[in-house]
């Protein structure tokens, strides 16, 4: 059954996927009934995916695969919701494809992550913080994407029908500081609620993950920082949100690669 429910929610935001790309390369606005009509149906299901491969009969299974359905959820949810009252829809043609990719690896992927018996509600909150955070800052990358486009279009003046179907380019940098000022904040929760709540670092082999989490928390607070101080924007805030983001990655799916596939082998 769950095979079922991932082969469907693939083939849903497969579909959007092309309906909303279609819709850009014929500049076309992206609205908000072709975004929902689209992607609702693959959520759905998608959630119902992730349940079935977290909660499992042997335990809570936090593995990479797992991990990576669980994160890419969210960000179909969040970006789904966030489309409702913000112009962020056309950020899905990024976000299906990988929770696509997400779906697949979750059944042709294999892992030694060892499912977990029991969890505290303490290590509840770190985790849900944690991925709530990653979702909203790998939107902000995503974001910082779109913008980068946009900009290098306005100043080449090229793709002058395409940039008509996006919001203005303060519009644009505005929702992107939005996500990173909500982004640091759950960030800051995780860590501290990671340093609270986890006994040992190096016993727990997550002291990759915290290093390298914690760096790309202070490129995120320098750029704010910056944003608010020196007016930094534009090509500046796009490089620092994905050099930021791209230590994120690493910190937890790239430790979680190594630790559970590359090294078992």
């Amino acid at each position: 059954m769950e095979l079922t429910a991932g082969i469907a929610a693939g083939l849903c935001y497969l579909l959007g996927t092309f309906t909303l790309a279609r819709r850009i390369l014929q500049t076309k606005p992206v609205t908000t009934g072709a975004v929902v009509g689209c992607s609702l149906p693959g959520l759905i299901l998608h959630g119902l995916v992730t349940y079935w491969a977290i909660d499992t009969a042997m335990g809570t299974n936090l593995g990479i695969h797992a991990a990576a359905v669980l994160v890419t959820w969210v960000m179909v949810a969040f970006v789904l919701l966030a489309s409702l009252r913000l112009p962020v829809a056309s950020l899905l043609v990024l976000v299906l494809p990988i929770a696509i990719a997400a779906l697949i690896a979750r059944y042709v992927g294999e892992s030694s992550f060892v499912p977990l018996p029991h969890l505290s509600a303490e290590l509840v909150f770190h985790i849900l913080t944690s991925i709530i955070a990653y979702s909203i800052l790998f939107m902000a990358a995503c974001q910082s994407l779109v913008l980068a486009i946009q900009e290098r279009n306005l100043r080449s003046h090229q793709g002058i029908a395409l940039i008509r179907l996006l919001p203005p380019l303060e519009t644009m940098e505005t929702l992107l500081f939005s996500m990173l000022w909500t982004g640091i904040v759950l960030l800051t929760i995780s860590i501290a609620s990671g340093f609270a709540f986890l006994d040992d670092m190096f016993a727990q082999r997550v002291v990759h993950h915290t290093v390298l989490s914690s760096a790309a928390w202070v490129i995120y607070a320098v750029l704010l920082a910056g944003h608010q101080l020196l007016g930094w924007r534009g090509s500046t805030a796009v490089r620092w949100t994905l050099l930021a983001f791209v230590l994120l990655l690493l910190g937890y799916f790239g430790s979680k690669f190594v630790l559970e596939i590359i090294l078992q082998r």
